[in-house]
């Protein structure tokens, strides 16, 4: 499954070519959606929502009285969303292709999705409405707004308090955005035990407020939008911030960030990832071994967890 962070990039690539441009040809590769005709409709909005991406569409004048509509799409494990000219070789094999959008520059393929669906955009919430608050929404800005969804995702979080952290994380009705990477990195730097129950977890807000700032640190304007390595590393020690940690969330791309090969325990150079994939190498705070489990439940799918018995009680 992809993290949240993953679609804020895919977004901020697809806005400069789609947004506010009309659609010169549409082609939706789904049986529900094959006939639907979005040739000439303008895309208004591209934007994420936890582990979805939305394209808000506006209709035609030769369409008076049509509803807005809402293309929705997940990416599940393996799909991602192509930009190339209009006139330029796909950029994948046509059978994994589920949705052709073309304006009269660029042409946008949706490949290997595994969820895409076309919705009036009054009803996005039939979708969407069962998600916990969104870790990256721009709201978390402005601070009444992000307390109330702090509120909200401790209430959910916490409502079970029997349930084990480590799979409550991953539960997007109850806080969305935080995929299997995250979820991981977010309990190592807060020493929590990913089997512990989430009620016996003292600072849940901060928990919270932690994996937030990891997927805040990988995003637009902190990281490039494309071809950059994901970090959850660049952290220093600060008494006053969750569990003593504080991320680096910097104004800009660095270095560190910038296009290429993302390096990890599994490859050369620099680890990203303080346990994740750690099949092999230590813990990177402890230099301890790592433990590696497939972790689920009878409701949750089991996924791989990697954490450190030493950092982590």
């Amino acid at each position: 499954m992809p993290e949240g962070d993953s679609l804020v990039r895919v977004a901020h690539r697809l806005r400069p070519v789609l947004e506010g441009r009309p659609l010169t040809h549409a082609d939706l590769r789904v049986p529900r959606h094959a006939t639907a005709d979005l040739t000439g409709w303008t895309v208004a909005e591209v934007l994420p929502r936890a582990k979805y991406l939305l394209m808000r569409l506006t209709p035609p004048a030769a369409r008076p009285g049509a509803r807005p509509l809402t293309l929705i799409s997940h990416l599940k494990m393996e799909g991602r969303w192509l930009v190339s000219a209009v006139d330029a070789r796909w950029g994948a094999p046509a059978w994994q292709v589920r949705a052709v959008l073309e304006t009269a520059e660029h042409r946008v393929l949706g490949a290997q999705l595994g969820l895409l669906t076309l919705v009036p955009t009054a009803d996005e919430a039939a979708v969407l409405g069962h998600l916990g608050p969104d870790l990256l929404d721009p709201a978390w800005d402005t601070p009444d707004d992000g307390a109330a969804l702090l509120a909200e995702g401790v209430r959910r979080l916490t409502a079970r308090p029997e349930r084990p952290v480590g799979l409550a994380l991953l539960d997007q009705r109850l806080v969305s955005g935080i995929g299997n990477i995250y979820r991981c990195e977010t309990l190592l730097l807060a020493g929590i035990d990913p089997h512990r129950p989430i009620g016996e977890v003292e600072d849940v807000a901060g928990l919270v407020l932690l994996a937030r700032d990891l997927l805040r640190a990988n995003v637009p304007p902190a990281a490039p939008a494309a071809g950059a390595r994901r970090r959850t590393t660049g952290v220093r020690p600060n008494p006053a911030r969750p569990f003593g940690v504080e991320v680096l969330v910097p104004a800009g791309p660095s270095p560190d960030t910038a296009p290429g090969r993302t390096p990890g325990a599994r490859g050369g150079g620099t680890p990203s990832y303080w346990v994740y994939g750690h099949d092999r190498a230590p813990c990177l705070r402890c230099r301890g071994p790592v433990r590696q489990e497939d972790y689920g439940s009878p409701e949750d799918d089991a996924r791989r967890l990697w954490w450190c018995p030493h950092c982590q009680r």
